[in-house]
């Protein structure tokens, strides 16, 4: 079989089950760690890390295992009186791909939103991430994480 043959067959070729289950369960682990960050709930947020996570920030810089990262968004976006941060995904921007016999890659772009005392809500900052996510007995955690090319929103 020729190479651009197996090239179109596999472009064409339908996704496997699993890797559609694979994508709608990193996808929903990731919304539901989000929701633990949106609402600065550090217990919810702990098991979204594995233990040996890094956090690879271009503002702040390295932060490894899972007690020093929830530490450190506590202390950060969380830890601002009269502040409160709110994350949103830029939809068109996400990318999910597979890590065979390891796990998945969702990245992508999201807007931080953010509420000072008691005025309203306004979009903050847009900024890049990618995670590494693994399943560890039925339970996505994210391994590593990159969030870069942070700027004020438009």
């Amino acid at each position: 079989m020729r190479p651009v043959t197996l090239a179109l067959i596999l472009l064409i070729a339908p996704v496997p089950a699993h890797a559609q289950t694979e994508e709608q369960a990193v996808r929903e682990a990731d919304a539901a760690f989000w929701r633990a960050f949106n609402a600065c709930d550090a217990a919810a947020m702990a098991p979204f890390f594995s233990e040996d996570a890094e956090f690879y920030h271009d503002i702040t810089g390295l932060t490894r295992t899972r007690a020093s990262v929830v530490a450190s968004l506590v202390k950060g976006p969380c830890g601002t009186p009269g502040l409160h941060i709110r994350r949103a995904l830029v939809p068109e921007t996400i990318r999910f791909e597979r890590v065979p016999g390891y796990g998945a890659i969702l990245s992508g772009e999201h807007l931080f939103y953010a509420r000072e005392g008691d005025q309203p809500e306004r979009l903050a900052t847009r900024a890049g991430f990618t995670v590494i996510w693994r399943e560890d007995r039925g339970h996505w955690q994210m391994t590593r994480v990159i969030s870069n090319a942070h700027r004020p929103a438009a």
